[in-house]
């Protein structure tokens, strides 16, 4: 502790340190401290020769402070200083605790599985997984209590880098993607349409829920004037908030099959995404709508799944599936993954105009034709439902390929099989004057390190590393999976079979040989679990790994 000096003065009374109370977030501790002065607060905390050291920059007053990162069950002594502007230190009694273990492996917390967890290879910091289950089966055929089942629960478990689960986060709701705000806090949306702030001790700070839609929002949303908000927002840095909102339309003469082109045609529902920032208030300040960019006759495999018939829109057809929406600080622009149109678009903020599209060359407009990026290089990897774009340190732009179908409606293609699908995660390198895409690094999809994730999916190009970090959302060992198409109930779907996510780090001069490797279990096999997105995170308030003592 160094040259300490008593603490008269300083701590109005001695901390204490707790497990945090509210069940929802039960693995984190609680510091509660009472100083008469500003400084830098520091908890240093040591157990079995291995201390990890927290710091927060305090105003004088009492203060509750999550404590989040300990190995779970664990004694640890706690020594507690502040630090005044002066350089002074003030050290309080030391203490001790007791860490809260992690539940027991149930259907309500799943098991994980650690294959590989190199830390001197891994970019520091807690992996953050949004964890979801769902009863097997097709999601048009399942029962009121299956559908309850999937959507009522969802978890976000925070792994330390040995893998193991040191602090998690229980919802009620199914939980889309996950990222740290710059203040700290956790952001997700939930399947209630709503976008969500959370502390570390799992209080909702914040949420908003979508104004136009069927569903009632949850209590003290905020409300937006939207249908849908789904999947994973994204936060800019003027303080607003990046969503997907699928409206409908009505359209005349549209098809009635992705197999037959000559199939019958009739008025049908569609669904569109449009990307709308809103404010913390709610107020919607910038819309764009692909039913006033592109064509709705260009479709892709899935049109006709009941993604939005279970989501209170019965016989709604799915045409773009937008499934991923960032925001390009460079130049004030958007990324945007359309999932069933196999493309993902760069959209000019200020204008309203695509500036390129990676996609392949067919059933575009000559218009967009022109915005299409030529592929260069060899064995070039072009996007097949893939998920959530982002933009990488090093400028580039990185995708998770889910690679299924891997084939365009009424071209004459066969659709590959799912031992053809492995999915991937791809970095290209765009050049906007150019107009060309090059692949700079994807990850293996041979058997022995390639999976199968037949939605959702996340990678990230991590800061400090290079390393990728990749979310399998959906894994499939050792099982077979008969067809892509939901529809067709004489095959095996993959939604009929347990599934067992897969989060994988990976060197980029050794993909081969991932640093990280872990999976979540499907207890029983008895549910398919998923994790739809992952974040790599410091530990909470700037806390300092620190070695052996």
């Amino acid at each position: 502790m160094g040259n300490a000096q008593p603490t008269t003065d300083v701590f109005r009374q001695e901390p204490s340190v707790v497990p945090n109370a509210d069940p929802v977030a039960p693995m984190a501790l609680v510091l509660s401290v009472d100083v008469n002065v500003a400084g830098t607060l520091e908890l240093m905390a040591e157990s079995e020769g291995v201390s990890q050291r927290y710091r927060w920059q305090v105003e004088s007053g009492v203060k509750s402070l999550p404590v989040v990162g300990l190995k779970p069950a664990r004694s640890y002594r706690l020594e507690v200083s502040l630090i005044d502007a002066q350089g002074q230190r003030f050290a309080a009694k030391p203490l001790t605790v007791q860490t809260p273990a992690p539940p027991i492996s149930s259907l309500d917390f799943p098991p994980l599985r650690v294959n590989r967890a190199q830390r001197d290879r891994m970019e520091p910091g807690l992996t953050l997984l949004s964890v979801r289950r769902r009863a097997l089966g097709r999601s048009h055929r399942m029962t009121a209590e299956q559908r309850r089942f999937t959507t009522d629960w969802s978890l976000i478990l925070a792994l330390d880098e040995d893998g193991e689960i040191v602090w998690f986060y229980r919802s009620p709701a199914r939980i889309s993607g996950v990222a740290a705000l710059e203040n700290g806090h956790l952001f997700f949306h939930t399947t209630r349409n709503s976008p969500t702030e959370i502390d570390w001790l799992g209080r909702t700070l914040r949420c908003w829920g979508a104004a136009l839609g069927p569903a009632p929002m949850p209590p003290g949303a905020v409300p937006v004037q939207a249908v849908t908000l789904h999947h994973q927002p994204d936060a800019l840095p003027n303080g607003n908030f990046l969503s997907l909102n699928a409206v409908p339309r009505l359209i005349e003469n549209y098809y009635t099959s992705e197999t037959d082109a000559t199939a019958p045609r009739r008025s049908q529902w569609v669904m569109g995404d449009e990307v709308i920032e809103f404010t913390p208030e709610g107020e919607v300040i910038w819309r764009w709508n692909c039913f006033d960019h592109l064509d709705p006759f260009k479709i892709g495999y899935d049109t006709f799944w009941s993604y939005w018939w279970v989501r209170g829109f019965p016989d709604h057809l799915d045409w773009t599936h937008g499934n991923g929406v960032h925001h390009d600080p460079r130049d004030n622009s958007v990324l945007l993954s359309l999932r069933n149109l196999d493309a993902v678009i760069k959209i000019d903020r200020s204008t309203g105009q695509i500036r390129w599209i990676l996609a392949r060359d067919i059933g575009w407009s000559e218009p967009l034709r022109a915005k299409l990026l030529r592929p260069v290089g060899p064995d070039f990897i072009l996007p097949s439902h893939q998920h959530n774009p982002r933009l990488t340190p090093q400028g580039h732009i990185v995708v998770f390929n889910n690679n299924v179908h891997q084939a365009i409606p009424f071209t004459g293609e066969r659709v590959k099989s799912a031992s053809e699908s492995m999915s991937q995660a791809v970095v290209y390198e765009i050049d906007e004057v150019k107009q060309t895409a090059r692949v700079v690094f994807s990850t293996p999809t041979d058997a022995s390190e390639g999976a199968v994730s037949f939605a959702m999916g996340d990678a990230h190009v991590l800061p400090r590393t290079g390393n990728v970090l990749v979310d399998f959302s959906l894994c499939y060992p050792g099982l077979n999976i008969e067809t892509f198409d939901a529809n067709d109930l004489t095959r095996v779907y993959p939604d009929d079979l347990p599934s067992t996510p897969r989060i994988r780090e990976y060197a980029i001069d050794d993909p081969q040989n991932p640093v990280f490797d872990v999976e979540v279990v499907p207890l029983h096999d008895l549910v398919q679990m998923e994790v739809f997105g992952v974040a790599r995170v410091a530990i909470p308030d700037q806390a300092l790994q620190e070695g052996q003592v």
